[in-house]
């Protein structure tokens, strides 16, 4: 509240004392008083009048700012007339009883829709594990009695778990701390293993993935960690290529992050797209184009997750050659696992030698199409 602003809203106060001092004035004179007493008596009023506005406009912007302050320190605004500061004056204080009713309403009001809205959380949860229940029943008949058909049912279920996998995240992406431990994992077995969680849909949507990565260790919860890959995997072999699609992973090291990127030789995102992928329910061109089941959650899910999660998310796309999608963690204080710890145990030295010499060895003779991997997987499955 500036002097402009107060002296505005007292127009009319400022108007009836002018008036005032006018008609006293004319009054004085006339009865036959000098003109100097009349100056005198106007000097007075006039100067009694600019100190009581001006000390009244001073307080008032005082307890203003004061609440303004108190307003914007308030992570939720509506209960200002919990914490605000009773004012001297009668309006002020009939102003404030009826804020506090009309908060306590919209409390009680947002108390009803938490409530309404964990409610249909939790029936939701509940339904998801209830309906895992015949998907599993579903997947081991198929297990059991192969036919040429049960590899297409299977690939279905997997779209299915999928979706409820979907479903369930989002439920719990605002209470993400209930259920997710930070601690240091193996990046490379994460991301193994949300590969083999794909590999039904990998070989059927006929996607080559080369896996160029060691063990890293960072700090994330493995298993949401795992559901964002898939959630990228499920996105890159949405919008393949009809005809050699490759999804490529590996790591770069940055300064004090690791950045692990998942490269595809899709069509890539259109330049007015890229800045709303993750934007809940966008699908933009390609979703029109290429999926018109997208939903457009996937990469919002992704988005949310890594931010609950500490870990930075990023897309680099060239129309027509690849997209990149960048996931960026902070790097922690183990940066690799058996090769890099050396704590003095010089005896050992020779066989930890030995020990990575093989494990290079057999990295090298791992296929880089790990979609053959999963086609021999299958067929041993089908030996057993």
């Amino acid at each position: 509240m500036n002097l402009g602003e107060y002296l505005r809203d007292r127009a009319p106060v400022l108007l009836l004392n002018a008036a005032a001092l006018l008609v006293l004035s004319v009054f004085l004179l006339l009865t036959g008083n000098t003109e100097t007493a009349v100056f005198l008596i106007v000097f007075v009023w006039i100067s009694v009048a600019v100190v009581w506005f001006l000390t009244d406009w001073f307080f008032r912007r005082r307890y203003f700012r004061e609440l303004m302050s108190v307003l914007n320190d308030l992570d939720r605004r509506y209960l200002i007339s919990e914490v605000m500061k009773p004012s001297r004056r009668t309006e002020d204080r009939l102003y404030w009883e009826i804020l506090r009713k009309s908060n306590r309403s919209v409390i009680e009001k947002i108390r009803e829709l938490e409530d309404g809205q964990r409610e249909y959380k939790e029936y939701i949860e509940g339904w998801i594990h209830e309906v895992k229940t015949p998907v599993a029943a579903i997947r081991l008949i198929c297990e059991n009695h192969r036919e040429e058909y049960t590899g297409r049912i299977q690939y279905e279920l997997d779209e299915l778990e999928n979706e409820v996998e979907k479903v369930l995240y989002y439920v719990r992406m605002e209470q993400v701390y209930r259920d997710y431990l930070i601690r240091p994992v193996n990046l490379r077995e994460i991301v193994l293993s949300a590969i083999s969680g794909q590999k039904r849909r990998l070989i059927q949507c006929g996607m080559q993935i080369g896996l160029d990565m060691e063990d890293i260790v960072v700090s994330t919860d493995e298993k949401w960690m795992e559901f964002i890959l898939k959630q990228i995997f499920s996105n890159s072999m949405e919008y393949r290529r009809p005809e050699g699609a490759r999804l490529r992973i590996y790591v770069r090291n940055g300064q004090q992050q690791k950045f692990l990127i998942l490269e595809d030789n899709g069509p890539g995102i259109p330049p007015e797209d890229r800045d709303r992928i993750f934007e809940k329910g966008f699908t933009g061109k390609n979703g029109r184009k290429y999926n018109n089941r997208a939903t457009g959650m996937g990469l919002y899910l992704c988005s949310r997750l890594c931010e609950k999660l500490g870990i930075g998310i990023s897309c680099e796309s060239e129309q027509g050659v690849y997209t990149r999608m960048i996931l960026i963690f902070p790097d922690s204080d183990h940066n690799r696992i058996g090769g890099n710890r050396t704590g003095g145990r010089a005896e050992n030295g020779e066989k930890k030698s030995a020990e990575r010499g093989e494990t290079a060895a057999a990295r090298k003779r791992t296929p880089e199409n790990v979609s053959e991997c999963a086609e021999q997987s299958c067929e041993n499955e089908r030996l057993l």
